[in-house]
């Protein structure tokens, strides 16, 4: 049977999926509207629109090595969680935890310092790059408390505590759009601070956000219990596995996400208008892929649960289940977007027709691709990753990007030509490939592998 008979698995998938895809639903939410609420500041619509996605890519380019950090320590602590080894959550927590609040750290006074230099790699207009390492050098101070939030709501889905990390999200939505209303516009008496005002917003949502959550963790989670006394002291066996099957993931996260930013470094030199194209139908796309990212984290806590648990006869027909949902979802999803796509695109108000038509074009051409990359998603991090093979899982999704995709885009884009309808498919062609791999390997169950320790062995 291709699906499988049981309802206590069916809703312990919903019960994770939904959630974490409404969690990324507001923050893509939030996305959309800083863009639109920037987008009717003033003539300079494509401007200040690209400013801001310049600058955001910055933030986009860490959030991958959190990612990865996340990533990785998840793939042990849903192990652990399966062997209900609460003692060995906390020490993964907390390598997790110092590690990336020490990048952050670095990470934060670099981009501070280096704000208009980091902008100019995008663009060449002086005016853009103003703005942006204006934008950057105010919201910079959020990825320190964004950090926290990410790290913590990492280990808490882990272990299957999805219901809050949303309510933190929302939260932090809705604060922010307040907040960007009223100190973009200069409402309530506030000043007119433009895309400033953005900035400014973003950082208290975060802090805002990273603050429930702290409250969370320390007084009233129950089912791990969190100790500090273990997150500072994790042991040298557990640093040990953490640095092998994160570090893997960690690398693939960077070289991805670098790969996406040099997708960006394309579309920016083809102009500002074709990037502020870009990023106005990247939110489409990320809106398409949110529920394949939701069953993709499903599947991964599954997966790694029922490994841990010492189940594993049940972990491929699980898989081949959150597979076909991911990709299902993302084409039910996205092809309501394409369907609906000129009174959504006329949400930006002062875009021109040309760009607005550029957008539409784009929204057709990644019908197809974001279906095959919601399926690539899941097989890649909540199926491979999960089951405890971080290294072929990072070879399948980084070889056909910078082997292929990326030469070819950068032949399309500047020696053909062509426009960015032709040069998006070129560059996300690596996708194509990716999914015929995924599907032999992961039928190949070579991926499976338990990867916990007994208590005494830490």
């Amino acid at each position: 049977m291709f699906f499988v008979r049981e309802k206590a698995f069916y809703k312990t998938v919903f019960s994770i999926a939904i959630p974490i895809a409404l969690q990324n639903v507001v923050g893509t939410v939030l996305n959309m509207a800083d863009t639109v609420m920037l987008g009717m500041v003033d003539a300079k619509t494509e401007e200040t629109i690209a400013a801001a996605g310049y600058a955001n890519q910055i933030y986009f380019l860490y959030s991958l090595f959190i990612f990865g950090m996340c990533s990785g320590s998840a793939v042990l602590i849903s192990q652990y969680w399966g062997k209900k080894d609460f003692v060995s959550i906390n020490r993964v927590s907390g390598i997790s935890l110092m590690s990336a609040l020490s990048l952050g750290l670095i990470f934060t006074v670099c981009c501070f310092t280096f704000a208009p230099n980091i902008i100019s790699v995008f663009t060449s207009s002086q005016e853009v790059i103003n703005m942006g390492a204006g934008y950057l050098r105010i919201v910079i101070f959020s990825y320190l408390p964004a950090t926290l939030t990410l790290i913590l709501g990492g280990s808490l889905r882990a272990t299957e505590q999805v219901k809050i990390v949303l309510f933190t999200n929302v939260s932090a939505v809705f604060i922010n759009i307040v907040l960007n209303y009223v100190l973009i516009f200069g409402k309530f008496g506030a000043p007119v601070l433009g895309i400033n005002g953005a900035a400014y917003a973003t950082l208290i949502a975060r802090i805002v956000e990273c603050s429930i959550i702290l409250i969370y963790v320390i007084f009233f989670e129950k089912r791990v219990n969190y100790r500090i006394r273990l997150m500072l002291k994790p042991g040298k066996v557990l640093i040990r596995d953490f640095l092998r099957y994160s570090s893997p993931v960690i690398f693939n996260e960077t070289l991805w996400g670098l790969g996406i930013t040099i997708h960006s470094v394309v579309y920016g030199n083809m102009g500002d208008e074709i990037f502020a194209a870009y990023t106005i139908a990247a939110v489409f796309e990320k809106i398409g892929i949110l529920f394949a990212m939701g069953f993709s984290n499903a599947a991964g806590i599954i997966i790694g649960r029922e490994i841990g648990a010492g189940r594993e006869k049940n972990v491929m027909r699980y898989a081949r289940v959150m597979l076909f949902f991911s990709a299902a979802s993302v084409f039910i999803v996205f092809s309501t977007i394409v369907l609906f796509r000129e009174p959504l695109i006329g949400i930006y108000g002062n875009i021109d027709a040309a760009t607005a038509k550029t957008v539409s074009n784009l929204l057709l051409v990644m019908l197809l691709i974001t279906t095959v990359k919601g399926y690539n998603t899941c097989a890649i991090v909540g199926t491979i990753r999960a089951g405890g093979d971080t290294v072929t899982g990072m070879f399948i999704d980084i070889t056909p990007m910078y082997s292929i995709a990326i030469p070819l885009g950068f032949v399309f884009a500047f020696v053909l030509k062509a426009p960015i309808y032709l040069v998006y498919p070129v560059l996300m062609s690596d996708e194509l490939l990716k999914v015929v791999i995924n599907t032999l390997y992961i039928a190949s169950g070579r991926w499976i592998r338990r990867i916990t320790r007994d208590e005494s062995n830490l």
